[in-house]
């Protein structure tokens, strides 16, 4: 009979608690939650009261067998929101993330009307599947890994920010757009992404664990461009026929762009400060024999930070975002993001977009350290910054 492998077997959530069993396999348990011992005992099983709404928070379970440390379960989860926020749905979704010696495991809130998931691993496509979790085991314990778990859902069927009469403008789009198909102007995107650190390091004993030095400076960036030398203008009676494109891929320094926003954080400071510079790019529109025929600069008053401190050392912002073509009639860029960066090194970030034009956000932690891309979107058209056709959601967090 094979030895049961020392793994989480439930994770149940209620609005005012958490509960978790795990394999019986012998011994002594300790349970810590953000490293601070909150269970000693033989029953392997743990339900945890003292949680807030939404917020996310690390276990640690530990196997002890003459005073050893022989086994350890990394887990993150977090509780249920009291209120979802309708605008941003991921924001308020159950993660769960589970890593052992033997499987990293995810499981996630279902997404309603959305029939299958698609999960990738370092950009390789690893399932795809209609249930809401994900187990992988083949995977080396020297090695961080990204999960992304990617999903589409109606328009028809969104509680977000459509309705109906929405949904079938946005097929009538899809008609008269030559780039896309109704199908896909009518589907909303969701990808949910999840930074993992070394397994070894999330699974060494509490203990002996060394503390990681604080990540005192933080930057973010969010960039919009067109990648396109020229752009067609999608209204067709304006006298603008095309305008200028940024010409480009992604690219974190990419010196061409329609909008850009940097937010630098530096905890060392006093107050912590948290600063914001804002990059309208301009706009220049050609006649049909691509001549200049106007050009201007966008107002930047569209982007807006505003601060969200939660407790020490776990400063978030609020950032959104509308700034229109002055050149012409035509709908904003429009975005939202809320993030949460915690002095600890992890980070939550969940946001929102229309799907034109390029999309692409990065984060570094620490003054010297790399640009790490959180997300990256491709345009499908001018017509997309309509907002009645589908956006896309994401998130992005990291554990360990």
């Amino acid at each position: 009979m094979n030895k049961l492998a020392f793994e989480i077997k439930t994770v149940t959530h209620v609005p005012d608690s958490i509960s978790f069993t795990w394999n019986d396999t012998g011994g002594v348990y300790k349970v810590y939650r953000n490293g601070k011992h909150v269970y000693e005992g033989t029953a392997p099983e743990f339900s945890d009261g003292d949680i807030k709404h939404a917020k996310m928070y690390n276990y640690t379970i530990e196997r002890i067998e003459n005073d050893n440390v022989v086994d350890v379960i990394a887990l993150q989860t977090s509780a249920f929101a009291e209120k979802k926020d309708k605008e941003s749905p991921l924001q308020s979704l159950v993660l769960t993330t589970i890593v052992a010696k033997t499987q990293i495991a995810l499981s996630w809130e279902e997404i309603q009307d959305v029939e299958d998931y698609a999960i990738y691993r370092n950009g390789t496509l690893m399932n795809t599947t209609g249930k809401n979790y994900y187990i992988d085991r083949d995977f080396s314990l020297d090695e961080g890994y990204t999960y992304a778990i990617h999903s589409t859902r109606p328009l028809a069927k969104s509680e977000e920010r459509m309705n109906i009469s929405n949904s079938v403008i946005s097929k009538v789009f899809g008609t008269l757009n030559p780039f896309s198909s109704k199908e896909e102007a009518t589907d909303e995107e969701f990808i949910v992404t999840k930074l993992i650190a070394e397994p070894k390091e999330l699974l060494t004993p509490v203990a002996v664990r060394k503390r990681k030095p604080n990540i005192d400076r933080w930057r973010f960036r969010y960039t919009t461009f067109l990648p396109d030398e020229w752009v067609r203008n999608p209204n067709v009676l304006s006298p603008n026929h095309y305008f200028k494109g940024d010409g480009r891929g992604f690219d974190v320094n990419g010196k061409s762009y329609r909008t850009r926003v940097d937010i630098n954080l530096a905890y060392d400071l006093d107050g912590a400060p948290l600063t914001v510079t804002k990059g309208v790019g301009e706009s220049v529109a050609y006649s049909h024999l691509k001549r200049v025929r106007q050009k201007e600069t966008a107002p930047s008053e569209g982007i807006v930070l505003k601060r969200m401190d939660h407790r020490k050392e776990e400063t978030g912002f609020l950032l959104t975002h509308a700034v229109g073509n002055p050149l012409t009639t035509a709908p904003e860029i429009d975005y939202e993001v809320k993030s949460v960066m915690r002095r600890d090194g992890t980070f939550d970030m969940t946001g929102y977009h229309n799907q034109a034009p390029h999309h692409e956000i990065y984060m570094m932690r620490g003054d010297q350290g790399n640009w790490i891309p959180l997300h990256q979107a491709e345009s499908k058209g001018l017509a997309y910054m309509s907002n009645v056709v589908a956006w896309q959601y994401w998130r992005v967090s990291s554990f360990g």
